[in-house]
């Protein structure tokens, strides 16, 4: 019948509707899925334009940065999951806000790891010690300095005091080592104390450990002891500590009761009287001449124990003036001594000034007793 629709086309309209409807709910899903894909995709990017924008301020802030910073972003839907390396601690906070102010954002987590730097502590770089010695006007030098200059300094100063020449191959420069200019010229004025005093000896400086060693044999106990107050005059200008390797020939034995016996004979022979000398004088007077008569004998007993001559003032006059006037007398009995027989060798002779009074110098009594020469038995 005319308007009627028959089964087959039924079924074919049934199928139609069918299949629109199914291309229709496809085409809606495709559209969603790629509108989401797009806005995951935005996120992302812009997640990381965050990044690089904390990233670029911090350097411009801290020189040390050290641009380690490496984050990437994974949008699920409108949220972000930030994940990677930061290069301070700050970074753990500040990127995630600043992501999470982006236009559309949902929520932000983060998994933002700080590697801190390696701190390396200062380490102080030691140089090796330096070693001099010399023997039959030659010298050799070994051990570390900090730099060329200090180097060619010790070196030039050897060359001057060793005309036999100087060996520098074992002395390097090490980097990074502390400078010797503070202590270096007093090295050199050691050098050339000891090359003047010692035909052979050795000066070794440990900077590191704070001293330093003279080593050497002296023909006699005065040039010994002459060479230990120029040494001390300088090192006393250092940091450092002297530690003395200088000796003198094996001496004739004596016993420790010699030097007693001897000592208390001499202290016997000088109580109450002293070795006279004219006024403000070196000379002897004939009083004093006597009296070390008597000392003389006192010493033949027991020739073999060295004996130190020091010379003594009162205060009246300069401390400068004192010590000249006690080192000039000390020498002048040390000569009559030996003039009269006595061994040279045996004797140390020492100028004290004002230092060592025994009474007041307050009174004329005190004074008198202070111009004094005494005589020490040395048990070495």
């Amino acid at each position: 019948m005319p308007g009627q629709i028959d089964d087959s086309q039924l079924v074919e309209l049934g199928l139609f509707i069918s299949v629109t409807v199914v291309g229709t709910l496809l085409l809606a899903v495709l559209a969603v899925f790629f509108g989401i894909g797009a806005i995951e995709n935005h996120l992302e990017t812009e997640a990381l334009r965050a990044v690089d924008a904390v990233v670029i301020a911090a350097a411009d802030e801290d020189p040390s940065f050290r641009n380690i910073t490496e984050v990437s972003a994974e949008a699920s839907g409108t949220d972000v999951h930030l994940r990677g390396t930061v290069d301070n601690e700050d970074m753990q906070d500040t990127i995630p806000a600043l992501v999470q102010r982006i236009e559309g954002m949902g929520s932000v987590t983060a998994e933002l790891e700080w590697i801190p730097p390696i701190v390396v502590s200062d380490v102080e770089v030691v140089a090796e010690p330096i070693t001099i010695a010399w023997s039959r006007g030659a010298a050799t030098v070994s051990g570390e300095v900090s730099d060329d200059a200090n180097r060619d300094a010790l070196v030039g100063a050897l060359e001057e005091e060793f005309s036999g020449g100087v060996d520098a191959t074992g002395l390097t420069t090490k980097e990074g080592a502390s400078s010797e200019r503070d202590w270096m010229s007093k090295v050199i004025n050691l050098v050339r104390i000891g090359a003047e005093s010692l035909p052979e000896g050795e000066i070794f400086i440990n900077a590191g450990a704070g001293l330093i060693q003279i080593t050497g044999e002296y023909e006699t106990r005065q040039a010994r002891r002459d060479a230990r107050d120029a040494i001390d005059d300088v090192i006393g200008e250092t940091t450092f500590a002297f530690v003395s390797g200088l000796s003198i020939p094996e001496p004739p034995p004596f016993t420790a009761a010699e030097v007693a016996e001897l000592q208390e004979n001499l202290d016997d022979l000088i109580e109450g009287k002293v070795v006279e000398f004219e006024l403000n004088s070196d000379v002897l007077t004939s009083v004093g001449a006597a009296l070390l008569d008597e000392i003389i004998l006192a010493l033949e007993k027991f020739p073999a124990v060295p004996i130190e001559i020091g010379g003594h003032t009162d205060n009246q006059g300069s401390p400068a003036e004192n010590m000249d006037l006690s080192e000039r007398r000390a020498n002048t009995a040390f000569d009559y001594l030996v003039l009269n027989g006595q061994d040279p060798e045996r004797f140390v002779v020492v100028g004290y000034g004002e230092d060592v009074p025994i009474a007041s110098n307050d009174t004329t009594e005190g004074r008198a007793r202070n111009r004094r020469i005494e005589f020490k038995a040395l048990g070495e």
